[in-house]
C-alpha cells in the first residue's frame, strides 16, 4: 500500500498563482488615482482661470467706469518703474478668451455680463480713433473680434459724412474676412444703400 504525501507549494508558486488579482488590483489603484490627479488638476487649472478672469474683471469695469472703453475692452498695460516691470491690466476680451473652450465648466459667474459689455461697447461706445487703434494693433492677428470692429468702422466714417472711406470698407470686407457671412451680408448691405442714395 502506497502513500501519498502532500507537499505544501513553494511560497513563489502562491506568489504566481496570486499574481493576475494583484496586477487587477493594482491597475484598478493606478486608475483610480490617475482620475483623482487629473479632477486636481483640473480643479487647481480652473481655480486660476477665476481668479485671473475676477482680476480682469475688475480692471475692465474700472476703465469703462472711467470712460476708457477701449481699454476696458482688450487691457493695457502700464510701466512700474520699482518693479522695472509692465503690470497688464485686462480687457473684458481676454475674460471671453480664457472661457471660449465648451470644455472650461462651471463657466465665470459673470461671463455674461463681460459678453454683455463688449456689446455695449462695440455698439454704443466705441470711437473712430478706437476702432482705428484697435484694427491697426490686430491686424493680421487671430481676433475674433475684428472683423465685427472693422465693420463698425465702416458705420462710424458713415455717420461722420466719410462715405467713401465707408464704402472702401464696406468693399474690401469680402476679401479680409471670407469666412464671416453674417458680416459679409451687412457689409453689402451698407454698400448697396450708400451707393442706392448716392444715385
Amino acid at each position: 500500500m502506497t502513500h501519498l504525501t502532500l507537499t505544501p507549494l513553494p511560497p513563489e508558486s502562491i506568489e504566481v498563482l496570486e499574481s493576475p488579482r494583484h496586477s487587477a488590483r493594482r491597475l484598478v489603484i493606478v486608475a483610480v488615482g490617475g482620475v483623482v490627479l487629473f479632477i486636481i488638476t483640473y480643479a487647481l487649472a480652473w481655480l486660476q482661470a477665476y481668479q485671473l478672469s475676477m482680476a480682469y474683471f475688475q480692471d475692465a469695469d474700472r476703465s469703462f467706469e472711467e470712460g476708457r472703453y477701449l481699454d476696458a475692452l482688450v487691457g493695457y498695460s502700464v510701466y512700474d518703474r520699482p518693479a522695472r516691470r509692465y503690470i497688464y491690466y485686462g480687457g473684458y476680451i481676454q475674460i471671453q478668451r480664457i472661457w471660449e473652450s465648451e470644455y472650461a465648466r462651471p463657466v465665470f459667474p459673470d461671463l455674461s455680463k463681460a459678453q454683455a459689455r463688449i456689446d455695449v461697447i462695440i455698439n454704443e461706445y466705441i470711437t473712430i480713433e478706437n476702432a482705428e487703434e484697435f484694427i491697426q494693433e490686430n491686424s493680421g492677428q487671430s481676433n475674433p473680434y475684428l472683423g465685427l470692429i472693422y465693420l463698425r468702422l465702416g458705420e462710424l466714417y458713415e455717420a461722420d459724412g466719410r462715405i467713401q472711406e465707408a464704402q472702401d470698407i464696406y468693399k474690401s470686407f469680402e476679401e479680409l474676412f471670407k469666412d464671416q457671412t453674417e458680416l459679409i451680408k451687412r457689409a453689402k448691405a451698407h454698400l448697396e444703400r450708400l451707393q442706392k442714395d448716392a444715385r
